[in-house]
């Protein structure tokens, strides 16, 4: 089996406007290069259409030309491996942008210009990045556009049907602004929180919250009396103990000296945080919280952003558990391209941080999508891999999520008598886990056994890949518990994120590693959402960016908890975005312990990974019950797109990451 390679350079649910940059107000404004978007093929589509309100707050991010781009990768393997004459000479933004970014003459020039447009702007020091703010008639006035708004199939678009222009004088510094253009997608697909799951397996009598936010479903058990006591077989000591790190907390490694920081796009509580740490009886280092709240557009709303707090919150009590010493410092946005550009680059410019964590997704299939209706354009993908690049250099590990929906994806089916939507529920990647620049974190199952009453067992006797398919025997003998109880009924399509990307190409560190572009797979899922029994095991291979790199216990059915005043003790809390800020903590612990920054892992890991005495991984390469709910293990490789390299030794990379 084959799967066809398809190459979008952009992933990002907002469509962005290629532009050429300004120059000086007393120049001839030039049109701002060609308009791969196609937004005006798309004009007849749109139903409608209105001028944005003139006094509308618009922020966009404009992006300037990197200067000696095809030298970035190098220097990324260059500070990050050993044997290099600059392993570990870690860059600074300072001297990112000498290398890179545009000079202080370049970048000064722009300022005076949106001044006179009364726009307020914010150069970032790594000399590629200009935030810009202000009402929309003076962003048209600036960028000759004329910002409207409309609705394609009932989403919400924001676009400007005349190609923007600027000073021809500065014209050809601009790769990209980012925040004309944007879309808001209802149709099923886009952004996922990559974990913040909960899982119930008790009678359909139990009420149940339900808060869907597309692909991936975010749980919480309501109960009419709080929970006021953690329980013990949910706490975070179980990573701990599961993956070797209590030896460094035995050496007194705790993430003294270190900040790790959360980049996220919605709200939490740090009281809530704290009383977390307490009920689970760790030491913490006090006020050890600081949030940066950055503005950015909005596109799902505040409904939307109001139930990322669960996000924020696993994110932060976890990181915050395994690294008790080290500060965190929580970047806070809003869900757009120009959001979470916006995020790191503000992360990658304080360069406070030696670990970052993300957990948020887009699927890859819903970003080519918006790019083949003229919704999107290719360069978003090229600016994040800029600014991913930027913190590998700078030495920052950073982890994202890699997914809670196994390999699957959703994106846009077709429709019946154009009203009811059919399902299109299929094999695609996730960005930015699929970004070459950061360590994808997938997930586990650990072994436990349980009897749920109404006949339900579960049992797994070893630790293997997440994938709900260990609960399909139990589903095909009692049907109607799974589809009376909608919380158990989604476990059994949840599993963690891997796969092949097809927008980044392999990168070098995974060049002929066993087990890279090359699968074993077993259809678990139909496109109707169906589980299948006993799928036949396929095998093949395809090429590009494989993930996730490593793995660790993700399943809610083994998860652990956090806590909210609201909810008090929330328990069989999963998904891999408990798995990415749990690295980013351990990474602050062995940092504290070796003086300086890990930086960008995987150069080093996939290299430890084929050194049998020095790899500090337990493959999980079984080709039967370690299943992602497509993607299974390859036995006798080093590498499977269901869990990475597998789960980690900390102790072991302790001792042998340099």
């Amino acid at each position: 089996m084959r799967k066809k390679k398809w190459f979008v350079g952009a992933v990002s649910f907002a469509a962005l406007l290629l532009v050429s940059p300004a120059a000086q107000a007393a120049s001839k404004k030039k049109a701002a290069g060609k308009d791969p978007y196609g937004i005006n093929k798309l004009l007849k589509q749109l139903s409608g259409k209105q001028k944005l309100s003139p006094n509308k707050q618009v922020q966009l991010e404009v992006v300037l030309k990197p200067r000696d781009q095809n030298q970035m990768a190098d220097q990324i393997y260059a500070v990050n491996t050993p044997g290099n004459q600059d392993f570990k000479h870690f860059y600074s933004p300072a001297s990112f942008r000498a290398k890179f970014g545009q000079n202080a003459e370049v970048v000064g020039q722009y300022r005076p210009y949106f001044k006179k447009y009364h726009l307020k702007t914010h150069n970032y020091s790594n000399g590629l990045m200009i935030k810009v703010s202000g009402k929309a008639k003076n962003v048209n006035k600036a960028f000759n556009t004329n910002l409207q708004t409309a609705k394609y199939r009932d989403n919400p678009v924001q676009f400007s049907s005349k190609k923007p222009k600027m000073p021809a004088e500065l014209a050809d510094n601009v790769l990209t602004v980012l925040g004309i253009t944007s879309f808001n997608s209802k149709m099923g697909g886009g952004l996922t929180q990559t974990g913040a799951q909960a899982a119930s397996a008790k009678s359909s009598k139990n009420k149940t919250n339900k808060k869907t936010n597309k692909k991936t479903k975010v749980q919480t058990k309501v109960t009419k009396k709080k929970p006021t006591k953690p329980e013990k077989q949910f706490a975070p000591q179980k990573f701990v103990n599961r993956y070797h790190l209590q030896p460094l907390y035995d050496k007194g490694y705790y993430g003294q000296g270190q900040t790790l920081g959360v980049v996220t796009f919605g709200g939490f509580s740090k009281r809530d945080a704290q009383q977390y740490w307490k009920g689970e009886h760790i030491a913490t280092k006090p006020n050890r919280i600081s949030v940066k709240k950055l503005s950015a557009p909005s596109p799902f709303g505040a409904a939307a952003e109001k139930s990322y707090g669960l996000e924020t919150t696993l994110d932060v009590q976890q990181s915050g558990a395994i690294a008790p010493q080290a500060n965190i410092r929580v970047y806070q946005s809003k869900f757009s391209d120009v959001g979470m550009v916006d995020a790191f680059t503000t992360a990658f410019d304080e360069n406070r941080v030696s670990s970052l964590s993300l957990s948020y997704g887009l699927s890859e299939y819903i970003m080519r999508y918006l790019k083949n209706q003229g919704l999107i354009n290719p360069v978003y993908g090229q600016v994040m891999n800029i600014v991913m690049a930027q913190g590998a250099m700078q030495g920052i590990s950073t982890f994202v999520a890699s997914g809670d929906t196994g390999a699957y994806n959703i994106g846009i089916g077709g429709k019946i008598l154009n009203a009811i939507q059919l399902p299109n529920y299929s094999i695609y990647g996730t960005f930015p886990a699929d970004n070459p620049w950061v360590t994808t974190t997938g997930g586990t199952t650990l072994p436990f056994h349980k009897n749920y009453g109404h006949g339900l067992k579960f049992s797994v006797d070893k630790e293997r890949a997440w994938g709900g398919d260990y609960m399909f025997k139990a589903f095909a003998k009692h049907r109607n518990v799974f589809l009376s109880n909608l919380t158990l009924y989604s476990q059994l399509l949840n599993g963690g994120g891997g796969g092949i990307s097809h927008v980044y190409g392999t990168p070098q560190y995974q060049q002929g590693v066993s087990g890279v572009n090359t699968f074993n797979a077993r259809e678990f899922i139909s496109n109707a959402l169906q589980p299948r029994m006993n799928p036949v095991l396929l095998s093949g291979t395809d090429y590009g960016r494989n993930f996730p790199d490593v793995s660790a216990n993700a399943d809610p059915m083994t998860g652990y908890q956090i806590y909210m005043k609201k909810t008090g003790w929330v328990s069989n809390i999963g998904g891999t975005s408990a798995v990415a800020p749990q690295f980013s903590g351990a990474t602050a612990v062995i940092n504290s312990g070796k003086g300086g920054r890990m930086g960008f892992w995987n150069p080093q890991i996939y290299k430890l990974a084929q050194d049998k005495d020095k790899t500090p991984f337990t493959t999980l390469d079984s080709a039967t019950d370690n299943s992602n709910l497509y993607y299974t293990g390859q036995p006798g490789k080093i590498y499977n797109q269901a869990t990475g390299l597998g789960t980690v030794d900390f102790e072991k990379l302790y001792n042998n990451f340099q």
